[in-house]
């Protein structure tokens, strides 16, 4: 940056109404905390996938901080053998679930994410048209936000993690939805090597 751009940028803040730079302080100020605990789940999942005697408590792990880091209504892992048969292996809201058994018909959204091999953004569920049938339900559970990252292995789709917040947690932003991509492509580095391990 030379001179003259930090003049300038200088001049904008001088410019700029007292209330109005504090917003953008603080705005900018909750970005970098939420980057932080983007950072600080990651280490986690790594500390404890290091450790962690078999694949399921790596992926109770991954949902468990996912869930902390976006204070989230649910977080699942899904695995797939094929479309006849998804599992929910390790869930948020629900730690004893484990392999359970899912009609994919019921989550149009991880169908797409399934089909496309790409990650599911639904800002709003209660306004998505695909979501239609299941709007009410998440109207009075509070849903927000939906995102499903596919988990990929060999170039193959094997799963995904799936995540919903709730109306009042913070929107979810472009680095929220790479900082899951990442952990995405983290769990499936982490079930190779458990299954090569034989950790599985």
């Amino acid at each position: 940056m030379t001179s003259t751009d930090t003049e300038r940028r200088q001049e904008g803040f001088l410019r700029e109404a007292p209330e109005d730079h504090i917003r953008r302080l603080e705005s900018r100020v909750a970005e970098l905390e939420r980057d932080r605990c983007h950072l600080v789940a990651i280490v986690d999942i790594l500390q404890q996938a290091a450790v962690a005697p078999n694949f399921n408590d790596i992926l109770r792990s991954i949902v468990h901080n996912l869930g902390r880091v976006f204070g989230l209504e649910r977080c699942s892992i899904f695995l797939c053998r094929n479309r006849h048969d998804v599992r929910v292996v390790a869930s948020y809201d629900d730690p004893d679930i484990n392999n359970l058994i899912v009609d994919l018909d019921r989550y149009p959204e991880l169908k797409q994410a399934f089909d496309s091999g790409e990650t599911v953004f639904i800002p709003d569920a209660t306004t998505e048209p695909m979501l239609e049938n299941m709007q009410v339900m998440f109207g009075l559970r509070n849903i927000c936000s939906i995102i499903v990252v596919p988990i990929r292995w060999r170039g193959a789709v094997i799963g995904a993690i799936f995540l919903r917040t709730e109306r009042d947690a913070a929107p979810i932003t472009e680095r929220d939805i790479h900082f899951c991509q990442v952990v995405a492509s983290f769990t499936a580095t982490a079930l190779r090597k458990a299954y090569e391990s034989g950790r599985t």
